[in-house]
């Protein structure tokens, strides 16, 4: 069997979620016998990383990193074109990507099976209210919503996709899955910390989480910082001042916060094995990896009710609250007052959930739809 994989963004892409997702995937599929090609962009690639306009393999996956920086991307659409001639099955990732339409009509025009992830930009924060974007995808909705397989990664995105394409549509849900990392010994005297890992954007309602921290008491009369791992895109500077804003107008959280920048492979998951709690209190995620990452290290996470991870509380693995400042300061309070024997347990049940998302132990759950 043959798949081909179109994505905007892919390994090792440093911006978005999807692109770790899509080649743990692809490697998932490998494993089992099934011939991966994929066609993506040189978006947020660092030079030297990948050859950038020729095919390559990467664990076995066939792949063409495309050096454009054109919404519409023609070369992405051209070699897409050769690639769906030899596949069996399409998988797109983004409704908005704008090859994912051509791909999608391209597809259909040829009768190949297609699955499509819109990986969540069918929520309410994504869209925001955008006309062009409601437009697009009643286009969306009409050319294809009957004829294609949309995937979710939770009963919340699903939600969402049938609200905008019918509740007629076929849609299957499966989480992501990812190749867990290997856990890292635990530093007891590394400090005390909570880590944030992801972009500095305002959809992850970072300035919620400042302001939540500074009305804690139990944080602020600590010796525990909040470390910030992750890189500002040029479009979001002005909410990275905002920030800064935040922490200045607040004087007590200047020296309890700190911007760390991108951090990646071993260094961030010994950041994770070490923090003690990770926070996520965004205001909306389709999935959330970085919840997956923090667990594969034992490590409880706090997250957000725009988040769907509502089983953090039900394994005693973590909390699930609203993002508002003072439930932040609740649960933070919460969480530095736990007792050695309680936080313990935490970390052992975080680890437990985190097998349960190992992609080599769930890859026939997307083999069986694909059959």
């Amino acid at each position: 069997m043959r798949i081909f994989i179109s994505t905007g963004l892919f390994y090792p892409s440093k911006l978005g979620g999807p692109a770790n997702t899509l080649f743990w995937l692809a490697k998932g599929l490998v494993s089992k016998g099934v011939k991966v090609s994929v066609v993506t962009s040189s978006n947020f690639i660092e030079k030297g990383l990948v050859e950038f306009n020729k095919w390559t393999t990467l664990d076995k996956i066939r792949i063409r990193y495309c050096n454009t920086k054109s919404k519409i991307s023609l070369s992405v659409i051209w070699y897409s074109l050769k690639e769906i001639r030899k596949c069996d099955l399409v998988l797109l990732s983004s409704i908005f990507y704008v090859p994912s339409f051509f791909i999608a009509l391209i597809s259909l025009l040829t009768s190949k099976k297609l699955i499509w992830s819109p990986r969540g930009e069918l929520f309410d924060s994504a869209i925001k209210g955008s006309k062009a974007k409601i437009f697009f995808i009643k286009t969306v909705r009409f050319l294809f919503a009957n004829k294609v397989i949309f995937h979710a990664t939770s009963d919340d995105e699903r939600f969402r996709i049938n609200n905008y394409l019918g509740n007629n549509i076929k849609i299957v849900t499966i989480p992501n899955y990812m190749e867990l990392p290997k856990k890292q010994d635990r530093i007891e005297d590394r400090g005390k910390y909570f880590l944030y890992v992801g972009r500095i954007a305002p959809i992850k309602a970072l300035d919620k989480l400042l302001l939540g921290l500074a009305q804690s008491n139990a944080f602020m009369s600590s010796d525990y910082k909040l470390l910030l791992a992750g890189g500002v895109e040029k479009q979001f500077q002005d909410y990275y001042a905002e920030l800064e804003h935040i922490i200045q107008d607040n004087r007590l959280l200047k020296d309890k916060v700190l911007f760390l920048g991108n951090v990646e492979g071993d260094d961030k998951f010994n950041l994770y094995a070490n923090a003690y709690f990770s926070l996520l209190v965004s205001h909306s995620e389709n999935f959330g990896n970085v919840v997956i990452e923090a667990l594969s290290q034992g490590t409880p996470v706090i997250t957000s009710k725009g988040t769907p991870w509502e089983q953090l509380v039900d394994k005693n693995a973590g909390f699930w609250i609203n993002n508002d400042e003072q439930n932040i300061a609740n649960c933070v309070d919460e969480v530095i007052k736990m007792g050695d024997e309680d936080y313990q347990q935490m970390r052992n049940n975080a680890y437990n959930l985190a097998m349960e998302f190992d992609v080599h132990r769930n890859i026939d759950k997307w083999i069986n739809v694909i059959k």
